[in-house]
């Protein structure tokens, strides 16, 4: 079984509102650019929380004129940090996002 569900994952466009919020969930995550390039792929034990702070640093561009859109899954309720970040790594070698500074994977576990 796999810890996400097959098809498109979830959009949400911070700047227009457009699409739906993620939720305090765990997941993966891709940030694309204004032109629909994936520029960044994350896991994270909190999508909500995550987004909002690629948003702060600016990885996450918002407002008026060329800005960053969010796609996402929810994880499985039975997926763990070290099956998510795996899979984390997979999407990284297979798309190569050109702000990722490393192959995936090296994040906090889940609960630290």
């Amino acid at each position: 079984m796999s810890i996400y569900k097959p098809g498109r994952p979830t959009k949400y466009d911070p700047s227009t509102g457009i699409g739906t919020k993620p939720p305090a969930s765990a997941g993966e995550y891709r940030i694309r650019d204004s032109q629909g390039d994936i520029v960044y792929i994350g896991e994270t034990n909190n999508l909500q929380r995550r987004t909002n702070e690629h948003i702060r640093s600016g990885k996450l561009v918002t407002g008026a004129g060329p800005h960053s859109t969010i796609e996402y899954k929810v994880a499985s309720a039975d997926s763990t940090s070290a099956t998510r970040r795996a899979h984390e790594q997979q999407k990284i070698a297979q798309h190569k996002p050109a702000l990722n500074k490393s192959r995936g994977g090296e994040g906090r576990p889940a609960g630290k």
